[in-house]
């Protein structure tokens, strides 16, 4: 079974955003892209932002 997610230093425990929109601050590689990935990868759920579920499509009635 695959993860939901990919391996990239965007969600890794170790990694901090930056003032740079594509730079993280890693504590173990030091400043890395947010693409980038590397063995020392631990997910941390709450830097993945979820998709937003799809609106229910709902028919317009007719007034009688």
């Amino acid at each position: 079974m695959q993860p939901e997610y990919e391996k990239l230093c965007l969600y890794c425990e170790f990694a901090a955003p930056t003032y740079e929109p594509d730079k993280m601050l890693c504590s173990k590689r030091g400043i890395v892209s947010c693409s980038s990935k590397c063995s020392k990868f631990i997910y941390d759920p709450l830097k993945r932002i979820p998709r937003r579920p799809k609106k229910p499509f709902f028919e317009e009635k007719e007034d009688i």
